[in-house]
């Protein structure tokens, strides 16, 4: 009988004789395995990779749903296989032994794809590509069980996913489109709502269209062809399946697997037991000593495993998942208990884990800690489940929860099984609370069991550790009839607070009335735009490459296979400011693998390549490794090269660095102070003189603060490069980066030899939004410098750890201002002074000061403006580029001043910014005219499309009636002019034309989701008037175009596409009368063309000739421009707030491709509601450590935040002055900024409402992010 343990992944089985119990399944399915092809089955074991690379890896922590993937299990008592969910990143691989284990490879593929991934491929549901492999897997579980999922269904499946590009709507609405429930359409008229095609604005709405597809179009979901679960899962029998105790052994951990209980009683003595490994394995691998544990498995003993029905009982195994538990318990309790049951671990942060983790687990690690909320824990105590427990000497003894505690039974014990009581029917109820909602990791949690007359009530509060019973408040509860709110108080003798008075107030309102039944949210999205008559340019077509993403086929770096490869482990700074007195790298140089150490001493060229003169963009201090000192936590020291990641990463934690302290500045504050800075103090416009002057003109002088915090980028490809050497110094480098040319310039002044020796190529990203401008370049230098050293492949990836600490974010800032205005609230002058927390190196601080300073005046005329711009340096990440780079401070900053303005004049905010709009033809500030602009257009058409007007008097009578939970609305507009002028506003292509007549294109830009590939094929075809379908872009590439600008700026399809143009305008120069001569025969001229040496090739710029078309040196030759509408609710108590409706309507000139472009608009309104809301950036200002340094602890918005009312419009006004590519627009970074105003705005107007209505007059500056905390705080007496 063979050894070790046997499974299948996608249809093919698999045998692994010795399986290290640290490996995960996302390791192992990416790297390596053992194929036991049919013909060989049985008879001989193969050895190749796996090498699935659709198995993501963007957190290693559970919580992004990247790596997700389906474990299909087959259950004897039902005769019918399972499957569930599950973090491939946290499940051990020894625990898949006889499951089926289905990746996103075998799921579909281009040949034969899916219908999950056909619809969210044609239904534009992704960008970068890098999560959706990990939305398809949650999705496909979830029909393999349920092949009509309801909506909820769908939405509970996919709550766990994060995407940091698309803002999820088209990710559900393709998902909703399996649902019998969809219909379809909104479903307006199943609740008596009427249809949303047949509102008063549907006069506007002629001659668009209003979605971008319809899923009544795709073929049914037919389950019946589906992959069937491997018989051989359920005949063919391994060592692991003998009666025997089965040892597996890695290089620090062996793992007992018994498969009796004796056996384990056996077995158990000197080693950690285990249930489904997650937490024991995630911590152990956190350790990077060496070391020698011994574990012992609970997942293949019978007893362990079974679940039991009696009459009055149900037996619940320990090794059991907490999703079967769930649902265990409610298909057997009764109606009184199950739903509540269901509801509650619905609320769990992540389905995957759900899937996954053990119920035992659960509890032994809330047990074991003081501050940890358990709602398994509070569940079973609640519900007042006893436990089987196997002490030390052998003996299995049934004990209370709270003897399992206090009396710490989980060091000395195990527990075997849960009981519940079957036939209990008090009623029960559930409350949890989380950082930004009741699907977030656990903060607080309160559960009450009322009772009747045959049974007493049970309450537990979740305080950290073993519950609180609530004795006095249970006695209360069962001797009242009614309830006062201060007496509960008063009995329970919980500590006021918000949590506590949420769920007091929640308990009584459950006594009075029960659990209220929410009704089912109707959902509306809608895409406007107008349809074209053009074959290619203007069409919603899907991007090429969704269809290789969606299937797990799209490379991206980390995906990269090379031979003899090192991968990097980076030695990160400790401490926020020192002086480096020692490296000890010796005990990492022990371990085996480990090939040494590299830091600052070993670059042969320059540490500080920003500062060369080749980088013409600005200079940049930043050394590519600390060198002497520090000035950062995350700054790296040096990194360590290994065999493998796992291993670099572990011997990096290893080294031993000696520091002289010094005084850090990590306090923005202080630093301000002090008077820190990046270079010098930045002035724009009038002077001092000329602003006292408008000051005193004016009649009234307003005065205020705002202050705005960071945002973490997010990607969810972290940072990598692979770098591989070749001969005479040349280098190729593979780089998840927004600029290839700058990452060449940087990787040749550190290695000190010519840019031509090195050739970077990028052929997609998986998420950049700024961030992936110098960040990738100094990971890439890294990697550079070990490869020459070593002369081998160098892998550089962050983990998701790594990258938070290394790498910079959005710029928080603070800022003043003084605001001259008349008694109608018309501003006379204004002066802005902002202070940028740039952090410990230059980077992009002083040009986005310098942005933020010349584009400060937003969308307004201010009379006499002043703006002064200090670029703070501090000991905290060196902050960087993100999507509007420094545009959307500006944007708070006027929120905040138009707020102030509205409150002193007692005028609705929106008339405000109205009657202060600079007008097309006029100019800005700093004297550029205003040209080819419909902010006005759009401003107006979003007031009567939105019925903003009707809609904000219903939510004035609401809020009458409603003192806890608050509904606002408020409209904020954006003007961006581009493209960029200087030396950033120009594009290059390349264009050949092989001799079958398919067309490849290359770009200087890179596709990083934002579909810039696709709209320059789109262009080519149109231009060329060939099928897309005839041209591709490989990659970008140094080899084929250099020199090109970084990408971002929203501006991209104007450069890159003039470029195109050019290249198909030079070609066609000379091709065309061939063609025409031959009939439009393609092919046959091609041939014709190439024998008469008519070129087939060339290269191009692309840019706005300024003085051709009578535009200043700086003034931008257009500017797209939007306005949103948007309504928001909050809950004062729990501070949580619920966008309830959008409506963006935008200019974008003609658009190439509305898809995309309203894929941006979407992606965009979520990353600006995520900044102004649930995304927070602080630092531990002691030790200098940024408080969100993990994956669990950055909380960016999630599927569940979409509004239910999504309404997009691409009005589609041509105001072409000959300067743009087919009369379009920039798209990527504007709606961004309008969306962050539109959504704090909305919030607070409800914490205005409500501060009013509670008699506190004191006006509330812009103050961002407003996180549930804040909102408590501010609405709070």
């Amino acid at each position: 009988m063979p050894n070790g343990i046997f499974f299948n992944v996608n249809g093919r089985d698999i045998h692994e004789e010795n399986v290290d119990p640290e490996l995960t399944l996302a390791y192992y399915l990416r790297n390596k395995g053992k194929l036991l092809p049919p013909f060989l089955k049985l008879l001989i074991f193969l050895s190749i990779p796996v090498g699935l690379r659709g198995t993501k890896l963007g957190c290693e922590e559970g919580v992004c749903g990247s790596c997700t993937v389906v474990l299909g299990t087959w259950d004897d008592g039902e005769n019918k296989a399972v499957y569930r969910a599950v973090n491939a990143c946290l499940v051990p691989l020894f625990h898949v032994h006889r499951t089926f284990v289905i990746t996103v490879e075998g799921v579909g593929s281009r040949e034969k794809i899916h219908p999950i991934q056909d619809r969210m491929a044609r239904g534009h549901a992704l960008q970068c590509g890098f999560c959706s492999p990990g939305f398809v897997m949650s999705a496909y579980a979830l029909l393999r069980n349920h092949p009509d999922p309801s909506i909820e269904q769908i939405n509970a499946a996919i709550r766990a996913n994060l995407c940091r590009c698309t803002g999820y709507r088209p990710i559900l609405e393709a998902l909703y489109s399996f649902s019998p429930e969809s219909g379809g359409c909104c479903g307006g008229n199943k609740n008596g709502g009427g249809c949303c095609k047949d509102q008063k604005s549907s006069d506007d709405d002629e001659g668009y269209d209003d979605k971008l597809l319809s899923f009544n179009d795709f073929p049914k979901y037919d389950s019946t062809q589906e992959i069937i679960f491997p018989p051989s899962l359920r005949s063919f029998q391994t060592y692991v399946d003998s009666g025997d105790l089965v040892t597996l052994k890695g290089d620090r951990v062996e793992l007992a697997i018994p498969k009796t209980l004796e056996q384990f009683k056996s077995a158990r003595a000197d080693r950690n037991v285990i249930s489904s490994g997650l937490i024991t394995r995630f911590v152990t691998s956190r350790n990077p000593a060496g070391f020698s544990q011994k574990w012992i498995t609970t997942r293949y003993v019978k007893e362990f495993n079974e679940i039991k029905m009696s009459q009055d009982h149900i037996e619940i195994g320990a090794a059991v998942s907490i999703q079967t538990l769930a649902d265990t318990l409610s298909a057997n309790l009764s109606d009184s208990i199950a739903p509540e049951v269901t509801a509650f671990i619905q609320k769990f942060s992540s389905p995957q884990i759900a899937n996954f983790a053990t119920w035992s687990g659960a509890i032994v690690s809330a047990s074991k800690s003081s501050i940890s909320v358990s709602d398994v824990l509070l569940l079973l105590n609640v519900l007042n489940a006893s436990l089987v427990v196997l002490s030390s000497d052998g003996d299995l003894e049934r004990v209370s929860l709270d003897t399992f505690v206090l009396n710490k039974l989980y060091e000395t014990g195990t527990i075997v099984s849960s009981q519940f009581l079957r036939k209990d029917t008090r009623r029960l109820f559930c409350l949890k609370l989380g950082e930004t909602s009741e699907e977030d990791s656990t903060n607080f949690n309160f559960a009450a069991l009322i009772g009747n007359k045959k049974q007493e009530t049970r309450i537990f509060v979740g305080l950290g550790g073993q519950p609180k019973k609530l004795k006095e408040l249970e006695k209360y509860v069962d001797c009242g009839d009614s309830y006062e709110l201060e007496e509960m108080y008063k009995v329970s003798g919980l500590e006021r607070n918000n949590n506590s008075a949420i769920a007091l107030t929640r308990l009584m309102s459950f006594l009075k009335d029960g659990r209220k039944v929410e009704a089912k949210e109707n959902v509306n999205y809608l895409q406007y735009f107008k349809p074209t008559t053009n074959d290619c340019v203007g069409r919603p077509i899907a991007n090429y490459f969704n269809e290789r993403a969606i299937t797990g086929e799209a490379v991206y770096v980390n995906d990269i296979q090379t031979y003899n490869a090192v991968h990097l482990g980076f030695v990160l700074s400790t401490v926020p400011h020192a002086e480096i007195v020692h490296v000890d790298f010796t005990e990492a140089l022990k371990l085996e693998g480990v090939i040494g150490y590299f830091g600052a001493s070993d670059i042969p060229g320059s540490n500080i390549p920003g500062l060369q003169k080749s980088n013409i963009m600005f200079p940049d201090d930043t050394p590519i490794f600390a060198d002497k000192k520090v000035e950062s936590v995350g700054q790296v020291i040096g990194v360590i090269a290994a065999n493998d990641v796992v291993l670099a990463r572990r011997a990096a934690k290893l080294v031993k660095i000696k520091f002289n302290l010094l005084k850090p500045l990590t306090d923005f504050k202080e630093a301000r102070e002090t008077g820190s800075l990046h270079g010098r103090v930045q002035h724009y416009g009038k002077e001092e003189k000329e602003l006292v002057e408008s000051f005193g003109k004016a009649q009234k002088v307003l005065e205020g603060e705002v202050s705005m915090g960071g945002q973490e980028h997010y990607y969810l490809e972290t940072q990598s490069s692979l770098v591989v050497p070749g001969e005479g110094d040349e280098l190729v480098v593979h780089c998840s980066t927004q600029g290839t040319s700058f990452t060449q310039l940087m990787v040749a002044e550190v290695l000190k030899v010519p840019a031509h020796k090195v050739i970077v190529k990028t052929k997609r990203l998986g998420g950049a939004f700024g961030g992936k401008i110098s960040n990738p370049a100094w990971i890439a230098c890294m990697c550079a410098v070990v490869a020459r050293k070593l002369n081998r492949p160098t892998y550089g990836f962050l983990s998701r750890a790594d990258d938070l600490a290394i790498t910079g974010k959005r710029h928080g800032v603070y800022a003043k201002y003084k605001v001259g205005i008349d008694s109608n609230g018309k501003v006379q002058g204004i002066h802005y002074q902002a202070w940028l927390n740039g952090g410990w190196s230059k980077d992009h601080t002083e040009p986005i000061t310098m942005i933020m300073g010349t584009l400060v005046d937003d969308a307004y005329y201010m009379g006499a403006v002043r703006f002064d711009g200090y670029p703070v340096k501090t000991n905290s990440n060196s902050n960087t580029a993100f999507r509007g780079y420094g545009n959307p401070q500006a944007k708070m900053i006027n929120e905040g001043v138009m707020r102030r303005i509205a409150r002193e004049v007692n005028k609705d905010v929106e008339d405000i910014k109205k009657l202060n709009f600079a007008r097309e033809g006029e100019t800005r500030y700093l004297g550029d005219r205003i040209l080819n602009d419909a902010l006005l257009e759009c401003w107006e058409y979003c007031t009567k499309w939105s019925d903003f007007e009707k809609r904000k008097r219903e939510i004035h009578q609401f809020n009458r009636t409603s003192p806890m939970v608050k509904r606002g609305i408020a409209m904020s507009c954006v003007r961006h002019g581009l493209p960029l002028p200087g030396h950033q506003g120009h594009g290059i292509a390349s264009l050949l034309i092989n001799l079958d007549g398919s067309v490849q294109l290359s770009i200087g830009g890179t596709e990083m989701g934002q579909g810039l590939n696709q709209k320059m094929m789109q262009v080519c075809s149109q231009a060329l008037n060939r099928p897309i379908e005839t041209i591709t872009i490989v990659d970008t590439s140094t080899d084929k175009i250099t020199n090109a600008p970084e990408t971002g700026g929203s501006h991209n399809s104007d450069t890159n596409g003039l470029a195109v143009l050019a290249c198909c305008e030079k070609i066609m120069s000379k091709f065309k009368p061939i063609l025409d001569k031959n009939e439009g025969d393609w092919e046959k001229s091609v041939r014709e063309a190439y024998g008469a040496f008519v070129p087939l090739q060339c290269t191009e710029y692309g840019y706005v000739d300024r003085k051709k078309f009578g535009f200043g040196d700086f003034e931008p030759p257009y500017n797209t421009t939007g306005a949103c509408a948007v309504e928001v609710e909050i809950d004062t108590l729990t501070g949580y707030n619920k966008v309830l409706r959008v409506d963006i309507v935008m200019d974008v000139g003609e658009s190439l491709n509305p898809a995309i472009d309203i894929g941006q608009i979407e992606g965009a309104f979520m990353q600006g509601y995520g900044w102004v809301t649930c995304e927070k950036i602080t630092f531990n200002h002691t030790t200098g450590f940024l408080d969100q340094n993990s994956a669990g602890k950055y909380k960016i918005p999630k599927a569940s935040d979409v509004p239910k009312d999504f309404r997009i419009k691409l009005l589609g006004i041509n105001k072409a002055n000959g300067a743009q590519v087919y009369s379009s627009k920039g798209i990527g970074e504007p709606p961004l900024m309008m969306s962050c105003g539109a959504v704090h705005s909305a919030i607070m107007y409800c914490v205005d409402d409500w501060r009013k209505e509670n008699g506190i007059e004191e006006f509330v500056d812009m103050i961002s992010p407003l996180s549930a905390e804040k909102i408590q705080q501010l609405c709070s007496k």
